[in-house]
């Protein structure tokens, strides 16, 4: 809930979400360690330290009054958790903590242009740390329901099965499920049926409208594709196992992977 410019289209999604799945809702706000700069020696003046925790309380504030009132008037199992995240500087090393005992992780993209005190590389440790499925809404737009109609990109990899049923909650209630393989020509050994079609063989078992799509991207950013894919289809959700390697200290995402995550118009189910 730190991104607090966001916070009304998080608490209305969220509150919908749980009132249909008759879940449990938290709200955390972490109030993180303040930073130390080298110009200010080992330790800030005490006047910063206040001004940057009065910055946090005061957001703080803010999105617990919305998330109150949103969990409220849906009448659903909430609480409120506001969280000094002692020895830490980020904010994503407490979310990730909590996330661990969570079903669904939902925060907002990232977005550079609002200063809402959140590290930059935010959103890219809770899909990779977390080991919970993740849901990002966009940086903007409002959205009161997802997972309507589901474009899922899928190549029958780890990343993208565990994408698929970590997505379950949402396939189980969707009124179309189509599973996108973009360039299946560029894996080996897939020939034959369709692909993505024993995926979708095993999903049609739990009586789901769910179809199955192989497409070539014509050298166009997979990304795009699926975006299309989902334009087309009128879809409010988009599922994808988040692809990427690590590199020494940092995680590299794929394009596919990158592009979604800072930039999809709509909601996006994250998973690894």
């Amino acid at each position: 809930m730190n991104t607090v410019s966001r916070i009304d289209a998080l608490v209305s999604l969220s509150a919908g979400l749980a009132a249909k799945r008759q879940a449990h809702l938290i709200g955390l706000y972490v109030i993180p360690e303040q930073r130390t700069f080298p110009s200010f020696g080992s330790d800030l003046p005490s006047s910063v330290k206040e001004s940057v925790a009065a910055f946090f309380k005061r957001r703080s504030a803010v999105a617990k009054e919305a998330f109150e009132n949103a969990t409220s008037k849906a009448g659903i199992s909430a609480e409120w958790r506001e969280i000094s995240s002692s020895g830490s500087t980020k904010v994503a090393d407490t979310v990730v903590k909590h996330g661990f005992q969570a079903e669904l992780i939902i925060v907002s993209q990232d977005n550079e242009e609002v200063d809402d005190g959140v590290e930059t590389g935010f959103c890219e440790r809770i899909v990779i740390e977390s080991g919970r499925p993740v849901l990002l809404i966009p940086k903007e737009g409002q959205f009161a329901d997802v997972g309507n109609h589901v474009i899922a990109g899928f190549n029958a990899s780890r990343e993208a099965a565990r994408a698929i049923f970590d997505a379950l909650p949402f396939l189980d209630t969707s009124k179309t499920t189509k599973l996108v393989w973009v360039d299946p020509s560029d894996v080996d050994g897939i020939d034959g049926d369709l692909p993505g079609s024993e995926m979708a063989t095993t999903l049609a078992r739990r009586k789901l409208n769910v179809t199955a799509e192989a497409t070539s991207s014509g050298g166009d950013d997979a990304a795009e594709v699926l975006l299309k894919q989902a334009g087309k289809e009128g879809a409010d959700l988009i599922v994808i196992g988040a692809y990427g390697r690590s590199r020494l200290s940092e995680y590299v995402f794929g394009g596919v992977t990158w592009t979604l995550l800072k930039s999809a118009p709509v909601p996006v189910l994250m998973s690894r």
